[in-house]
């Protein structure tokens, strides 16, 4: 950990990072960590190599056990660590397919080289995207869009991701690099306060209705924020025109 920065890589460049369930176990630990670490306030997902962020599911481990086929759990439960309250960079240099693109989307920045590649191409292998990545995108680019996408398992650039909306910046260069900076930006800021804006904005778009959505009592992590060191750290430091001191507290 550098400056309160995370970096979470995926390591099996063999198979283009494809994963397994030894390898999302490892995964949700490193996320668990990073959740409980007090000093961390950024974390950054990328995957070894040029080539891939993460290919999906290892399909040639899972053939040596057809039993994960029966299981749509394993693969999810990655995922759903990744809905962690801090925040999540996918720095994605390379292809995210399927379950990659699931990780992918499962962070709340991403940021693509203009070799990233995106698609949810299991209908080409009689699967189904079953890890969130479905259900994700239709709330990010609606659902006619999603399902031109995964019904043809069509495969995108980082530029038409970006057009579409979920991917934040297009890198021509090193994606790490500008990750990294990103990530400063936002550890730069008060801990409790990215937290809260995080719930802010996904909270609201499980609530019925744009009245219960401006209520901020809906959000249990901003009432923590109000009378917290933090903020009052915060507006001191701007009075006296000094950076502020974060204790995250």
């Amino acid at each position: 950990m550098d400056n309160g920065i995370v970096v979470i890589t995926l390591v099996r460049p063999e198979v283009l990072n494809a994963l397994h369930p030894e390898a999302c176990a490892e995964i949700g630990l490193a996320l668990d960590r990073y959740e409980a670490d007090d000093t961390a306030r950024v974390a950054i997902i990328t995957g070894a190599g040029n080539r891939a962020f993460c290919a999906g599911f290892d399909l040639q481990y899972a053939e040596q056990h057809p039993e994960l086929y029966r299981d749509p759990l394993f693969a999810s439960e990655v995922v759903r660590r990744a809905n962690n309250r801090k925040p999540l960079i996918a720095a994605v240099n390379g292809v995210a397919l399927g379950l990659g693109f699931e990780l992918a989307l499962a962070c709340d920045l991403i940021l693509a080289s203009t070799k990233a590649r995106f698609g949810l191409p299991e209908v080409k292998v009689g699967l189904a995207a079953m890890a969130g990545g479905v259900v994700r995108l239709t709330r990010e680019i609606g659902p006619k869009r999603t399902l031109a996408l995964v019904l043809r398992g069509e495969i995108l650039s980082a530029l038409e991701g970006k057009q579409l909306g979920f991917v934040n910046e297009v890198i021509d260069g090193d994606v790490m690099d500008v990750a990294r900076q990103w990530a400063a930006t936002l550890a730069c800021n008060a801990p409790l306060s990215l937290i809260a804006s995080k719930q802010m904005v996904y909270h609201s778009l499980d609530l019925p209705n744009l009245q219960s959505a401006l209520d901020p009592r809906q959000y249990p992590e901003v009432m923590a924020v109000l009378d917290s060191a933090d903020a009052h750290e915060g507006r001191h430091a701007f009075l006296e025109h000094r950076q502020p001191e974060w204790v995250g507290r």
